[in-house]
């Protein structure tokens, strides 16, 4: 009730909309747009409003030249105005985002019906996807929001704000999720990284660790070693710096091992540096093949070339104490 108050209060004195009721207004969650045959197809999910506190929501489905008119359209025989302040999540096809990225942040970012604080992501089946958590009696933009916020899985959470200061940054290329459906799970394990603001590819899970860890967008991280030992980071922080035409890449993870270790500790140690220095180099290599720069890397060199990079990791053990000789085999 107090939630219901305060948002009728900031309505009020916001200056952007006449005086209505809120049971006037539709509240958008989620916003699906693809373009295909020089048209955009929009997708709506619009939150239902209960009494007992039930968690509801239904879809409305428009085209347009524009995306404006998509919304006209896919509103026309509805009594409710849209409102997009509390979207959650906005979903662009590849094929959306490669021709028209542009047109879609313009309209988003200049259009005071909208916030800056909703996630996006890339999704080819949002219709598929959306009814998929429709059906399990949740909203699809709230689901998809606290998805994206988990920890334990190495994903990427790219709201509005960072997308646009990525976009219009001559420093950083795009990079942004993509949401799949496997075995009726929504699944965001890949991202797609842009070149001159066109996908050129996709990064995989452990590409995303890297990712994140370069970045220090703390997510858990396991490390498989040999096959039979995993390390688990508690945390881990990312210096980057650029000295004498060489860019010094300096990750220290904190964390400890899941299984009790038959080597020395020093050894294992060794191992999961050696292991995660060429994790490093195998994902900067591949980026500099694709010249694409989601990490940003351009802003420590000036864009100069023919630069040489130097990777030094220093992994600590959380708790020494728990690493013993585990029990020999006859």
């Amino acid at each position: 009730m107090k939630k219901t108050i305060i948002l009728f209060a900031c309505l009020l004195l916001s200056g952007c909309y006449n005086y209505k009721e809120v049971s006037d207004l539709a509240f958008v969650s989620s916003l699906a747009l693809d373009y295909q045959n020089n048209n955009f197809n929009i997708i709506l999910e619009i939150e239902e409003n209960h009494k007992d506190n039930k968690y509801s929501s239904y879809i409305l489905e428009g085209t347009g030249k524009t995306i404006e008119a998509a919304i006209q359209n896919a509103s026309l025989s509805f009594n409710k105005d849209l409102y997009f302040i509390n979207l959650n999540i906005l979903l662009i096809s590849k094929e959306a985002a490669n021709n028209k990225l542009a047109s879609i942040l313009n309209y988003v970012s200049r259009d005071n019906n909208f916030s800056f604080n909703f996630n996006i992501a890339l999704c080819d089946n949002p219709k598929e996807a959306i009814e998929n958590i429709m059906q399990k009696e949740e909203i699809f933009g709230k689901y998809l929001s606290t998805l994206l916020k988990n920890t334990d899985s190495n994903t990427i959470n790219i709201k509005l704000d960072n997308l646009l200061n990525n976009y219009l940054n001559e420093n950083y290329d795009i990079i942004l999720p993509i949401i799949n459906i496997k075995e009726d799970t929504i699944i965001i394990d890949k991202a797609a990284i842009f070149k001159d603001n066109i996908i050129i590819d996709t990064l995989d899970e452990e590409s995303l660790a890297i990712y994140n860890i370069l970045l220090n967008n703390h997510r858990d991280y396991y490390l498989e070693i040999d096959n039979d030992i995993v390390f688990k980071t508690s945390y881990y922080q990312t210096s980057i710096y650029f000295k004498n035409n060489t860019l010094y890449i300096m990750p220290t993870l904190t964390g400890t091992f899941l299984e009790s270790i038959s080597h020395a500790p020093d050894k294992i140690v060794d191992k999961v540096n050696i292991k995660f220095n060429n994790e490093i180099e195998n994902f900067i290599n591949n980026l500099i093949s694709l010249e694409s720069d989601p990490l940003g890397l351009k802003r420590y060199t000036k864009n100069k070339k023919d630069i040489k990079y130097r990777i030094n990791t220093n992994i600590i053990l959380e708790n020494k104490s728990l690493i013993y000789k585990g029990v020999s085999h006859e």
